[in-house]
């Protein structure tokens, strides 16, 4: 445990707090909770990291008040995929219902493969993740590549602002 400006431990509280578990106004560390917070499981005004809390978050998953997420962003802000409230989800919004039928076609093409079926008809299978039928269209392919290049984008912007500093403060390098 340590305590001070610029501690540095397990547990760190101070100023500029680096450890596993830290807790300060600059706040680095596996769990870090602060003002300007950077962490594999960030919690602050600022947070970035992997999984980021607070009124400004960025990471990989974020939640906050504007919040921007690789993967995954709920409150105002945007994401690769979207949450509840005010997200734009490139790839649209994830919900509880389109996890389960992920699950179920999973299931069902396993046991299929396994020759577990019993008494399946193989139409009778939605086709899963399209749900529309409709032909593969230039402007839809043009859509897919936009949501891949926003998608980029956020990725590129949580590597030079927050990846980078996650790898300098877990190997120690100033």
């Amino acid at each position: 445990m340590a305590i001070g400006s610029e501690a540095q431990g397990i547990f760190a509280f101070g100023q500029q707090a680096r450890g596993v578990f830290a807790f300060g106004q600059i706040a680095t560390g596996v769990v870090a909770f602060g003002q300007l917070s950077t962490g594999v499981v960030a919690v602050g005004q600022l947070a970035r990291g992997g999984i980021a809390v607070g009124q400004g978050a960025l990471g990989l998953v974020a939640v906050g008040q504007v919040a921007v997420g690789v993967g995954w962003a709920a409150g105002m802000g945007v994401g690769g995929t979207a949450g509840p409230l005010a997200v734009y989800g490139l790839f649209g919004r994830v919900r509880r219902r389109q996890l389960a039928d992920g699950m179920r076609w999973i299931r069902i093409r396993l046991r299929r493969s396994l020759g577990q079926a019993r008494g399946m008809v193989q139409d009778a299978v939605p086709l899963w993740p399209m749900t529309d039928r409709r032909p593969w269209t230039r402007r839809r392919a043009a859509g897919t590549v936009f949501r891949a290049l926003g998608v980029a984008a956020i990725s590129v912007i949580w590597w030079i602002t927050a990846g980078q500093a996650m790898i300098q403060a877990a190997t120690g390098e100033s």
